[in-house]
């Protein structure tokens, strides 16, 4: 009786990683790792060679030793990754890159980063036109520090979709290149037009987002309560610190460039006015001057903080407070991260506050949101105009 034919389970995913092959199984919902002979194994079990067949291939390299050939390919078959078959015309039916992407999806919402990422390479490289499949697996080799990966499929998305801002902007940064003074603002109104429906669930119940509460223990420490004074908040997206500025708040003005963010935020009834605008643009057009502005996490989309600050001290009033928070880095003056968002140095707040006439009266080092689990490091900043 001839030895059936033996070939890999067609519901496979198979990519490379830095010194091994990974293997997802769609069935067992198992992720493998092989190494090199292994997935030659693999390779050569394609539904025309028999155990046989391929002992006899390996032996040579194997040492004369093809038992362990024998012994993997069982433990394959068990584990579901081999199949036998009694003839070479034996199919199975491969599953369709809808089918890879739909498991990657799935895989990434339960937090399956690594698995999700493999089928999102069987996805892409079976359907290398569909721009969808570029983004999705720029965006999980970005989640898994592989950076080079997810320059080339940045880079191959944008060839089939150029007009993606923050897609751009996110490879500038992978790309070391220099960076620009700040993030485009088409990118910021593209990442929040599909951002802000689940914006406050994503932050708050997710990612256990801190800058409101961290800017409200920094407003306590320098102005006594009740107070009623005139606030105005930048980037006050959907707003999250309004609750604790209300209260202090005679007027309470925001802005931020985002008509989604801007429309949720005024919702909820906190603020007095709300304008959609570029903020560089609506301070250096402003004339009101206020006793309080305060910024949770807008500084992240601009280099150098002169650009922002220096327009902003205008529109305080002698011994006005300017609050806000930003990423921490050791690098000075600052850095545009892979995340797309800029961090800035103690040293360089320092420096813009003394330079725009602001006194320090504090830069507080704290734990501002989690990203992909780890605790983002930011600086709470008290300024105050002489």
């Amino acid at each position: 009786m001839d030895s059936p034919l033996i070939t890999s389970n067609h519901r496979l995913a198979i990519t490379t990683a830095d010194d091994s092959y990974l293997v997802y199984d769609l069935d067992s919902c198992k992720l493998h790792r092989l190494n090199a002979t292994a997935a030659l194994i693999l390779e050569l079990c394609n539904g025309q060679r028999s155990i046989a067949d391929i002992s006899n291939i390996l032996d040579p390299l194997l040492q004369n030793n093809p038992i362990s050939c024998i012994d993997w390919i069982k433990f394959a078959t068990d584990e579901g990754l081999l199949v036998t078959h009694k003839s070479s015309a034996s199919e199975v039916k491969r599953p369709t890159p809808q089918d890879f992407r739909a498991s990657s999806i799935e895989l990434r919402a339960d937090g399956e980063i690594l698995a999700a990422f493999v089928c999102q390479e069987q996805a892409t490289e079976m359907e290398p036109d569909n721009a969808v499949n570029w983004l999705g697996l720029g965006e999980l080799a970005h989640i898994l520090g592989r950076r080079d990966r997810a320059r080339e499929a940045y880079q191959q998305y944008l060839v089939i979709q150029p007009d993606n801002a923050e897609t751009r902007h996110i490879l500038d940064a992978l790309l070391d290149k220099d960076p620009p003074s700040r993030a485009p603002d088409e990118c910021i109104v593209q990442l929040y037009s599909r951002f802000a429906e689940f914006y406050e669930h994503n932050m708050c119940d997710e990612l256990d987002y801190a800058a409101p509460e961290l800017v409200r223990e920094a407003i306590a420490t320098v102005l006594p309560s009740p107070q009623s004074i005139s606030i105005l908040e930048l980037g006050c997206g959907t707003g999250l610190a309004g609750k604790y500025l209300k209260p202090l708040a005679n007027t309470l003005i925001g802005i931020d460039l985002s008509p989604e963010m801007a429309a949720i935020c005024s919702a909820t009834g906190l603020y007095d006015q709300i304008h959609v605008a570029e903020i560089t643009a609506f301070l250096a057009n402003a004339y009101s001057v206020h006793q309080l502005i305060v910024a949770c996490d807008t500084f992240i989309y601009f280099g150098d903080l002169r650009q922002v600050i220096f327009p902003a001290v205008r529109c305080l009033n002698s011994g006005g407070l300017f609050i806000f928070t930003v990423e921490k880095t050791d690098f000075a003056p600052f850095k545009l991260t892979d995340s797309g968002r800029y961090a800035h140095s103690k040293e360089h707040i320092v420096s813009t506050a003394r330079e725009a006439g602001l006194e320090v009266f504090g830069i507080t080092e704290s734990i501002l949101r989690k990203e992909y689990g780890n605790p983002v490091t930011g600086f709470v900043a008290v300024l105050r105009k002489n």
